[in-house]
């Protein structure tokens, strides 16, 4: 028997677009599974949903009506977003958000940045995830946040066509003691704080640097500079999510919690190139590196080129970042390992190699360590 399946994901989004494909590829591995499309395209608006006679459902619900569209469905259905809470009903597939404000922090912390802001709906079940993420990863480096809660021009608090209401951001950011990290919650909402920056003559990434979440490429990279994101998993998200769905059609019980998956990584842009470290020695080590860990270089080579003491030169990596210039040789390979499995088709084995790693073995075991992942998962989840 085959079963067909909705699919109510708009596709407004690179996110979105690569969930759907997530979800093909799910029901392309199953033979009883089929897509249910309109014309060419496999896509059904929620409120047809009520009439639809299919197996069951995979949709995105944003708004309180469509959320409680979704709810009243007769059919098993699986949801893909996370603005409030789930019923215990309504199973649902997403992001672990908690990781991704957890990842947002270390990534601004890394540069140097101690003062840091989070822009965020504070409506949004998302969203307070992830400021608890960001808060939870600062607390325990000794650090805080300033909270800017966004504010819509629209009272349905989905309009960012029309935008976010601009004085209270502007207010909120003129506040904001620089230099400063700001994790924005949404690509859309770090854009507008680019631009509000920008208005306010605040430099960027030189005071403030900024990094949002999705890595909508149409907004990330006609951002001005270009804008800094954390990637989600949404193409796993996707293929979990269908295979949830047939699951729950084939009789079995629904999760009690949402299922969540890790983010992608950071796609680090100029928005947040930023180096808040006043030691020349340091900043000359850290060009050094970013040039150079292609090659297998070591701490004496560093310390060499900037002219002190390797122990010299360990105090005051340590003090500006909290580990050694060991760590930090590292840390800049797999940065570059992870621009390579995202932005090219090479081999895991050359990419290594390429960043300065002498046995595939020794470069798999580092970036497992540094991400929790391996290079080939890693290429998989930011996969577009």
């Amino acid at each position: 028997m085959t079963h067909e399946i909705a699919v109510s994901i708009e596709l407004i989004s690179d996110n979105n677009r690569a969930m759907l494909r997530g979800v093909i590829d799910y029901v392309n591995s199953r033979p009883d599974l089929r897509v249910h499309k309109i014309g060419a395209i496999p896509f059904i608006p929620i409120e047809r949903l009520v009439k639809w006679n299919g197996a069951g459902a995979i949709c995105t619900a944003e708004t309180a009506e469509r959320f409680d569209s979704v709810v009243k469905l007769k059919i098993p259905c699986v949801s893909v977003s996370l603005h409030r809470k789930p019923p215990e009903s309504l199973p649902t597939v997403h992001s672990d958000n908690e990781a991704i404000g957890k990842l947002a922090a270390e990534h601004l912390y890394e540069m140097g940045l101690r003062r840091f802001a989070f822009v965020g709906h504070q409506q949004w079940l998302h969203n307070q995830e992830r400021l608890h993420g960001f808060q939870a990863a600062l607390q325990k480096i000794r650090s805080n946040c300033e909270i800017v809660d966004v504010q819509f021009t629209d009272s349905k608090q989905w309009a960012w066509p029309s935008g976010i209401r601009q004085r209270p951001l502007t207010a909120a950011l003129k506040r904001l003691v620089k230099p400063v990290g700001i994790f924005a919650a949404h690509d859309e909402f770090a854009h507008d704080v680019v631009g509000t920056l920008k208005r306010l003559g605040t430099r960027i990434p030189d005071d403030a640097a900024v990094i949002g979440v999705n890595n909508n490429r149409l907004i990330c990279e006609t951002t001005d500079p270009p804008l800094s994101s954390i990637v989600q998993s949404a193409r796993q998200i996707g293929y979990h999510a269908g295979k949830l769905l047939h699951e729950l059609i084939r009789g079995k019980e629904p999760p009690q919690q949402p299922i969540r998956l890790p983010p992608g990584g950071v796609v680090a842009r100029q928005s947040s190139d930023y180096s808040a470290v006043d030691d020349d020695h340091i900043l000359s080590a850290l060009r050094f590196i970013q040039l150079r860990c292609g090659h297998p270089i070591t701490v004496v080579d560093v310390a060499d080129h900037v002219g002190v003491s390797r122990r010299t030169l360990d105090k005051r990596c340590v003090a500006n970042f909290g580990y050694p210039m060991a760590e930090q040789i590292r840390r800049t390979r797999i940065k570059k390992a992870r621009e390579l499995l995202r932005s090219t088709n090479m081999q895991v084995t050359s990419i290594g190699f390429m960043c300065g790693y002498e046995s595939a073995s020794g470069f798999v075991r580092a970036f497992r360590e540094i991400t929790g992942t391996t290079p080939a998962e890693h290429r998989r989840q930011t996969q577009r």
